[in-house]
């Protein structure tokens, strides 16, 4: 909520209590009103002395009985009659009498004093009374006698009287009291309204005071806000623009007169489209103001920050940052807009995208070179091991054969060195992959060992071994290359820094897997080094001053490809008394398998000779696989490159094809794929393709080609012997190549759309624009260098690879694939029609980006 919305919730809430004060207190006015008048009401009846008729209207029946009794008698002794005092007289006054119990009846205690217990009787006697006085009365003479009569009834009825008149006052004194309580009860009820009134107007003051003073605070800290907030927008950096409905500008901070180039007098009141807004995109600003008046969206150009481009006074395009939002004004909503110059963002940006392609590229030089160096390290070792094989295979005196198992044992090592290049390179970037196959550990540290100690033994060291039989064994389902690359490189390092004593390799079962151990009594490893051996490059020099232990690459590779199988390895040295090394593999294990025996190499039969055509550019290495396939029993033929193995395909028929990679004039690739496609089926070989980058990626290549198999250089001995013996006898496997041409690539594929918008929405259309006519230049200048018409500076895999690198910024990837292919083919020119069709390929992606290009428009299109 925000500090606003707060206050006028609070405002709100003392309202409402304020409101609910001043409603109680008019009631309580209202019931303090009404007491008082029902109370002034009661004041004036008492005023009337109604009461005091009443008391004194009873008073008077009793007295005028006693009067009327009176002159009954004096009228009866004579002296009244004589007097003039007649009967008229006298029945007047018992008129009186009988109108003042008249009175007694219809008056305010009439009712009360009929319902008194005993009243009836005595009215009923009364009554009894006055009628037979109206009958002494009705005489035609009244005389002595009846006035005797008269009097002798009205002594008579006198207590009557007398009680009626007690009962009346006994009557009237109860109400008076009653009629006391209830005007006293009514007073105090006024008093108490009167004072609840006094309390709720003085707790109304006194919030009314309260909501004054916070009205007050609050309206000097609005007034302190409202400085803050002033002084935020007028030091804030970046530019603040307010419109109000029709896009008339009705604030612009200082930063938005840096930005833009405008005093803040002179923009004020001008529309935001004439001035802030490019030209080109001004019918679409104002659409958007349009539509927001007609539908009240709640945003004008999109949610969160968008990209956009503003305009400068002086008519420069740069790009901003832009938030843009809406509040309620006093009449109808303003716009803000909360922009930011990102021209330097942008540039550096750009910066580390080239800084990022530069990587990029050194990373792929690294890795070319690494390839390279390889390929032309395996070419000779390929011939020194194809040679150690064949001397191997010939007689030889002991001490000869010990010669050339050091020698072998040496090539392997080597051979792993150039393995491990490689292999960090593809740890590092996710590449390496482990497989699972069922192997016995046992058996594969019996061969590492009979391989590897040679070299311990030209030091002296026994090289042994100690495991149990059963754990010999024993089998588990893992990869057992890669840990026979680990075990050798422990083992080499425990020859290569023991001078004395020996090394002893241990196998044991553990109960999630197994436990190599390598153990040395070599130099030994300091404490503070421990976990330094497992670094790349690591040196620690010796303490008497000779050359230290330097573990290079081995060691670190071992590890990676120990934790890759969800293992590790460990160590303990002491100085000067040894080293042991222990690798963990958590394998799971599984029930022993069948071993198909070694074949032992037999000289082929006449009948079983293969003809088999080697296609290697290398003189060594054809030289090589010749012997070993005519010690077998076979008859070669050789080609030095991929063009003349496919004339002497066309012009022979041969049973098996040895191909290598990479070769002059035709790759092993291109003429497996010519084989595939030119040949029929009844006369394709197979073909083995050799290379010496033994990834999967390779071996995909060559399969896809229309390669059988695909063998890592160096080829040994053994490996030839299993290859034929899979081939069999002539015929066997013709046409078990897969004929599968590779799809052509469709035309939507000559432009990768998603990532073209990524980098069109990273640098703007503008900068892409400007790339795609610098490629285009580039292209034009590179045609005749790829085609072998001018010579230039750079090769063509400078060319093509400068070229490739542009069109993959640009995520053109119809001509990224085919530049790709001429760079790896090359130092070798493309043909003139190569060249036009890469060209017309180049060409139809160029004009498909600049399509897309003037199709595009960001999300939340920009103002």
């Amino acid at each position: 909520m925000s500090v606003r919305e707060g206050i006028g919730h609070g405002l709100a809430r003392h309202l409402n209590i304020r409101s609910g004060l001043g409603i109680a207190a008019a009631i309580v006015l209202t019931a303090v009103l009404s007491l008082g008048w029902m109370l002034g009401r009661q004041i004036r009846d008492l005023e009337s002395a109604g009461i005091d008729n009443t008391q004194w209207t009873l008073a008077q029946l009793e007295l005028e009985t006693a009067i009327f009794a009176r002159d009954v008698i004096a009228a009866g002794q004579g002296g009244a009659l004589g007097q003039g005092r007649d009967v008229a007289a006298l029945k007047l006054r018992f008129d009186i009498l009988l109108s003042r119990l008249g009175l007694v009846r219809s008056g305010e205690i009439g009712r009360p004093l009929l319902e008194h217990p005993g009243v009836p009787a005595l009215l009923a006697q009364i009554d009894a009374y006055a009628d037979r006085v109206d009958a002494l009365f009705a005489a035609p003479d009244v005389g002595s006698e009846e006035l005797q009569r008269i009097f002798e009834e009205t002594i008579g009825v006198q207590p009557v009287m007398r009680e009626l008149s007690l009962n009346g006052l006994d009557i009237l004194a109860e109400d008076a009291e009653s009629y006391r309580h209830r005007v006293r009860r009514q007073a105090e009820l006024t008093a108490l309204a009167g004072g609840l009134l006094l309390i709720l107007l003085g707790a109304l003051l006194r919030l009314i005071d309260v909501q004054r003073r916070r009205v007050v605070e609050r309206d000097r800290v609005l007034s302190r806000t409202a400085e803050r907030l002033n002084s935020v927008i007028g030091n804030s950096l970046d530019a603040i623009v307010v419109a109000d409905r029709q896009g008339r500008i009705i604030d612009f901070n200082p930063a938005a007169e840096e930005m833009f180039g405008w005093r803040k007098s002179e923009i004020l009141s001008r529309k935001v489209r004439d001035t802030l807004v490019p030209v080109e995109r001004r019918e679409i600003f104002e659409e958007r103001i349009r539509t927001f008046a007609a539908t009240g969206r709640e945003y004008l150009i999109g949610a969160g920050r968008v990209e956009l481009v503003a305009r400068r006074r002086n008519g420069e395009l740069f790009p901003i940052e832009a938030v843009m939002t809406h509040v309620e004004g006093p009449e109808a909503p303003v716009f803000i807009g909360y922009l930011r110059d990102i021209t330097d963002l942008k540039a550096s940006q750009a910066r580390l995208i080239a800084a990022r392609d530069t990587a990029e590229r050194a990373d792929r030089a690294k890795s070319r070179f690494l390839s390279v160096m390889s390929h032309e390290m395996r070419t000779p070792l390929n011939g020194i091991m194809g040679v150690l094989d064949l001397l191997n295979t010939t007689a030889l005196s002991p001490d000869q054969r010990r010669q050339v198992g050091v020698a072998l044992a040496s090539a392997e090592i080597l051979l792993q060195l150039v393995n491990e290049s490689l292999d960090i390179t593809r740890i590092e970037t996710g590449e390496e992959r482990i497989e699972t196959v069922a192997f016995a550990p046992g058996p594969m540290l019996q061969r590492l060992i009979s391989v590897l100690r040679p070299l311990a033994a030209e030091k002296d060291l026994p090289l042994d071994l100690d495991a149990d039989e059963t754990d010999l064994g024993a089998w588990f389902e893992g990869d057992p290359n890669r840990v026979a690359q680990v075990v050798t490189n422990l083992i080499g390092n425990a020859i290569k820094f023991t001078e004395r004593g020996g090394i002893t390799v241990s196998l044991r079962l553990a109960e999630t897997g197994i436990e190599i151990t390598v153990r040395d009594t070599g130099i030994g490893i300091a404490e503070a080094d421990l976990e330094r051996v497992f670094a790349e490059f690591v040196t620690r020099a010796r303490p008497e001053g000779r050359q230290g232990r330097s573990d290079g690459l081995g060691l670190a590779i071992s590890r990676r490809l120990a934790r890759m199988m969800s293992g590790d390895i460990t160590v303990s040295s002491v100085p000067g008394e040894g080293s042991t090394f222990r690798l963990s593999l958590p394998l799971p294990q599984i029930a022993p398998q069948l071993e198909a025996p070694e074949p032992i190499p037999e000289p082929a039969t006449p009948g079983s000779a293969l003809s088999v055509l080697v296609i290697e550019d290398n003189a060594v290495n054809r030289m090589v696989l010749r012997g070993m396939l005519q010690q077998l029993g076979h008859i070669v033929s050789e080609a030095s490159n991929g063009a003349k193995g496919l004339e002497r395909l066309r012009a022979e028929h041969f049973d098996l094809v040895l191909m290598d990679f990479e070769m002059p004039v035709m790759g092993g690739i291109e003429a497996a794929q010519a084989i595939r496609d030119s040949f029929p089926a009844d006369r394709r070989p197979p073909v083995i393709g050799l290379t010496a980058h033994g990834t999967a990626e390779a071996r995909a290549a060559g399969v896809n080609a229309g390669m059988s198999e695909v063998y890592a250089k160096p080829l040994r001995l053994p490996v030839i012997r299993r290859i034929l013996d899979g081939i069999g006898t002539r015929g066997e496997m013709r046409g078990a190549i897969p004929d599968c041409p590779p799809d052509p690539m469709p035309v939507g594929a000559l432009v990768d759309s998603d990532d073209f918008e990524e980098v069109v929405e990273m640098l703007g259309a503008e900068r892409i624009g400007a790339a795609l006519d610098g490629f285009e230049r580039e292209w034009h200048e590179a045609r005749p260098v790829l085609a072998g018409l001018i010579e230039a500076e750079n090769d063509v895999v400078a060319v093509a690879h400068k070229l490739r690198g542009g069109a993959a910024m640009l995520a053109l990837a119809g001509p990224v694939q085919s530049l790709g292919r001429i760079e790896r083919r090359a130092p070798q020119r493309c043909t003139t029609a190569e060249v036009e069709a890469l060209n017309a390929q180049v060409e139809a992606a160029l004009a498909m980006a600049r399509d897309w290009l003037a199709a595009w428009e960001p999300d939340g299109a920009d103002a």
